[in-house]
């Protein structure tokens, strides 16, 4: 017999709890077998892919089995996929702290614009995953998409940054949280943020937004 009313809410509240907490056990298990260096992108790319699934009604999925073949899977194109966001960054950054060392009128305005960049640059890092689990694209595109997808929907970005902010802040401050949603919830939330933005995308036609084949 199904629950209803309150009683269901919290069955159905707990239920995702213990999927989340399961699934960020994975998510660790999975870093923990890359040795950090190479797992740490397959692992995170794998937990985006059973939350996708989870919201896209499928709560019943089987979490282990679709983890560990979206790991295997994405081992590789993961790494490469996410070790480039990483070379990206680390450019922003050091240029940021170059030119901030130097005292001059032009490095003080280059270093204003590079901080800009650097803003849309970790905007664009949030929906990095969602994008890479939700649709098949090529590396060009899946870059270009996310680039576009902050500049023409500034909101949502802020709503990106806003579901990133407040739950690491909430883990940091109760940190015995962490082994149990320090990534999933994070993920689930930024999920859910991006699940609204492609469905009012994938209704609107725009010569802009690169669309392709749901992965699944």
């Amino acid at each position: 017999m199904e629950l209803t009313g309150w009683r269901g809410a919290i069955y159905r509240y707990m239920d995702l709890a213990m999927k989340l907490a399961y699934l960020n056990i994975l998510w660790l298990v999975g870093i923990f077998i890359g040795l950090g260096i190479v797992g740490f992108f397959p692992s995170t790319v794998a937990m985006f892919s059973v939350i996708r699934k989870m919201q896209d009604d499928d709560i019943d999925i089987k979490i282990f089995t679709h983890f560990k073949r979206e790991y295997k899977k994405e081992f590789i194109k993961s790494n490469l996929f996410g070790y480039t966001w990483a070379i990206l960054g680390l450019i922003i950054y050091v240029d940021l702290l170059f030119f901030r060392g130097i005292s001059t009128l032009w490095s003080l305005i280059i270093s204003f614009f590079i901080f800009i960049l650097g803003a849309i640059y970790v905007a664009s890092l949030l929906y990095a995953f969602p994008l890479y689990v939700h649709y098949k694209l090529n590396f060009k595109q899946y870059f270009k998409n996310c680039l576009l997808i902050v500049l023409s929907n500034p909101l949502f970005a802020v709503l990106m940054v806003l579901g990133f902010y407040f739950p690491y802040y909430f883990m940091i401050k109760v940190p015995g949280l962490i082994p149990f949603f320090g990534g999933s919830l994070i993920s689930f939330i930024l999920m859910s943020i991006s699940n609204k933005l492609f469905t009012s995308l994938e209704g609107v036609k725009s010569p802009n937004y690169e669309r392709n084949e749901k992965n699944y």
